[in-house]
């Protein structure tokens, strides 16, 4: 009797060790670790954007680059003249962060019509008429700031900096006559003669500043008007005949673009909504 007594009241105390101990195991464990956090997903392409461009060109009044041979000397150039044309482009581009963003374009203006006029008699006896077409085409890398979104519109600063092709084509030079004999020996007055020059393209370093605003239509799309100034550096027609040609610095035009922008992923001019930098 006594050993079934001992039985029972060792297992009620192997129960109450067991009981006791469970609580204090389980609060011993750790909880388990948190799952690793799920992958950022990567949007490729959303950054790209593509554009094209209507091109207004008012081209500066270039100077005169001839060069003076003082055993020869030739009277300068005067009044100076390109016409303004307009143009078209297009170009790719990347969007780095909400407010910054660089592209690459093409830009080809239609052929301006250069004149100008000069007179070794200072208009006295007679002058001359240089004239000719000039193609410019620019290629540029351009980064831009986006300065905010408000209500749609986007406005924006930028430069940029590449190259200025320019062909001159259709160049001639004319000496018209306004008294006989004393103007070139012969006694009648009026034109001579046009003499053609060959045609010649200079290609040179151009640079650009440019400022607007863009306005997100929706879609990705996003209409863009700019103005933009464009230094294009020199140009030159080949030697006529008589070894005289003419050369052209400081060439320049102020130009308002019209354009369309589409931005891969729908992001448009930002898609950020507010200020940029508040974000």
């Amino acid at each position: 009797m006594i050993t079934t007594r001992s039985a029972a009241v060792a297992a009620m105390l192997a129960g109450l060790a067991l009981g006791t101990a469970a609580p204090v195991l389980a609060a011993d464990l750790l909880p388990p670790p948190p799952p690793p956090p799920a992958p950022v997903p990567v949007e490729i392409g959303s950054g790209w954007y593509l554009r094209a461009d209507f091109t207004q060109s008012d081209f500066n009044h270039p100077k005169d680059s001839t060069l003076i041979d003082e055993a020869a000397p030739v009277p300068p150039l005067l009044r100076l003249r390109l016409s303004p044309e307009p143009g078209y482009g297009g170009g790719i581009g990347y969007r780095f962060t909400p407010w910054l963003r660089v592209d690459a374009t093409i830009d080809q203006r239609m052929p301006s019509r250069f004149t100008t006029y000069s007179s070794g008699s200072n208009f006295t006896r007679g002058y001359n008429i240089e004239a000719g077409k000039l193609d410019v085409l620019t290629g540029l890398v351009n980064v831009y700031a986006d300065l905010g979104t408000w209500w749609g519109l986007t406005p924006y600063i930028g430069g940029g900096i590449g190259f200025a092709q320019k062909d001159f084509r259709n160049a001639y030079t004319q000496t018209t006559c306004t008294v006989p004999i004393t103007c070139d020996g012969r006694p009648v007055v009026g034109p001579r003669t046009a003499v053609a020059r060959p045609n010649s393209s200079v290609t040179s370093l151009a640079w650009a500043l440019t400022g607007g605003v863009a306005y997100e239509i929706g879609g990705g799309l996003s209409l863009d008007a700019s103005y933009r100034y464009v230094n294009l550096g020199r140009a030159k027609t080949g030697l006529d005949e008589y070894g005289y040609g003419t050369r052209l610095k400081d060439i320049a035009s102020n130009e308002v673009r019209v354009g369309l922008r589409y931005s891969f992923g729908g992001l448009g001019t930002g898609g950020y909504g507010g200020n940029p930098y508040e974000q």
